[in-house]
């Protein structure tokens, strides 16, 4: 098995992981940077060489695996070469379905195959089991990719102070065998001794914050 990293080794979004063996070539997620310009031409910021490479023919992506609606995760799957197979789980083809609708440039659309968690499924020389994870994004999942003898374990977006942060001690307690894990470190580094407050906490503390306050209460959320 051959892991290629394109993009967030070196940045927080823009995830793009190939996956090679044999002769079955697999991506997990293709996105947008996250400090993508909406104004940008979406080519511009498409990692290369590999978008190079599809447009000359010179690689074959035998399927596109994706973890999560969050644009940083999905945005820029309309631009790979048609007849690519995009995976994702059924309540995440219906949210970018939706985002489709109401965003300004007009997105090509995408046929999805809908994937469920823990139900494994084969493309080429791979076997891939998903497993749903918590994060702000609903329907988010993580993969278990088995090839020639080894297990990768990529994570996506993950969290334990959601609501369904019950998943990632169930993980955590009863994990597969893993001989290479790779996950998106948003807390790593400089920011580890950041504190997090749980979304239970933070409702508990609006709730609070609109019974305390007198009048109209109005909320901007993002």
């Amino acid at each position: 098995m051959k892991l290629l990293i394109h993009r967030g080794a070196h940045e927080i979004g823009g995830s793009c992981v190939e996956v090679s063996h044999e002769d079955t070539t697999i991506l997990l997620d293709i996105g947008f940077p996250l400090d993508y310009d909406m104004d940008e031409d979406p080519e511009s910021c498409m990692p290369q060489p590999l978008f190079s490479q599809l447009q000359k023919g010179e690689k074959n992506i035998d399927a596109v695996i994706l973890s999560h609606a969050h644009l940083d995760h999905y945005g820029l799957v309309d631009l790979l070469p048609k007849g690519i197979p995009v995976y994702c789980g059924k309540a995440s083809a219906s949210l970018m379905e939706i985002t489709g609708l109401v965003t300004t440039k007009k997105a090509k659309s995408f046929q999805a195959y809908c994937y469920d968690q823990q139900q494994s499924f084969q493309i080429g020389s791979f076997t891939i089991t998903p497993f749903l994870m918590d994060h702000s994004a609903f329907d988010a999942h993580g993969f278990l990719v088995e090839a020639g003898g080894k297990n990768l374990f990529y994570t996506g977006d993950f969290r334990g102070h959601g609501r369904k942060g019950k998943l990632l001690d169930r993980l955590i307690k009863k994990p597969p065998k893993v001989d290479a894990l790779m996950m998106e470190g948003t807390l790593v580094g400089k920011r580890s001794n950041e504190s997090t407050m749980t979304e239970s906490n933070l409702k508990d503390e609006i709730v609070l914050a609109i019974e305390q306050t007198p009048g109209i209460v109005l909320v901007t959320t993002c």
